[in-house]
C-alpha cells in the first residue's frame, strides 16, 4: 500500500573508486515518480538525470527502468459460492500478481546517452534472458570498452 522505498541490489564497482565515489541516494533518481507496486505491467523507460556535487561536476545517470512480476502478499480469496457457511469446504487462496519497478543505472561523468541506452538494454537482455554467462562478466566487458571519439581517427 502506499509508496516503498527503492534499494540498492547490486552495485558495480562494489566499493568506490578513489576519484569516483558512488553517489549517495541514486534510488531517489530511479524513480522520479516514487516506488509503487502496480496491478499491471508498465512499459520499460529509459531517461538520463544529471546530478552536480559540490565541485560543480556533473554525473550523468542514465536509467533503464522494468517491471517484474511479485506474488501480491495480501491474498484474495476465490468466491465459493451462495453455500452454507457451515456446509463450506476451506477457502481456496491464491495470490494475486503484481509489478514492481527494477532500474539498471550507468553512473559517468561523460555524456554519451545513446552508449549508455545501448549497453544498459544489453544488460537487461542477460538479465531477462537468464543467459548462463554472469552479470559481472557482461559489466566487466563494458567497463573496459573504449569509445572512440566522433570524428576521431580509425581504429
Amino acid at each position: 500500500e502506499g509508496e516503498g522505498q527503492g534499494r540498492i541490489l547490486q552495485r558495480f564497482p562494489e566499493k568506490d573508486w578513489e576519484d569516483s565515489p558512488f553517489p549517495q541516494g541514486i534510488e531517489l533518481f530511479c524513480q522520479p515518480s516514487g516506488w509503487q507496486l502496480v496491478p499491471e505491467r508498465q512499459q520499460a523507460s529509459f531517461f538520463v538525470a544529471v546530478l552536480t556535487d559540490i565541485n560543480s561536476d556533473r554525473h550523468y545517470c542514465a536509467c533503464f527502468t522494468f517491471w517484474e512480476g511479485l506474488d501480491n502478499p495480501q491474498l484474495k480469496k476465490t468466491e465459493t459460492g451462495d453455500a452454507d457457511e457451515a456446509d463450506e469446504e476451506p477457502t481456496v487462496v491464491q495470490t494475486a500478481k503484481v509489478f514492481a519497478p527494477k532500474s539498471l543505472v550507468v553512473v559517468s561523468r561523460l555524456d554519451y546517452t545513446e552508449a549508455f541506452r545501448n549497453c544498459l538494454g544489453l544488460i537487461y537482455t542477460v538479465h531477462v534472458d537468464s543467459l548462463s554467462t554472469p552479470l559481472e562478466t557482461v559489466i566487466g566487458n563494458l567497463l573496459t570498452c573504449v569509445i572512440p571519439i566522433a570524428g576521431g581517427s580509425q581504429v
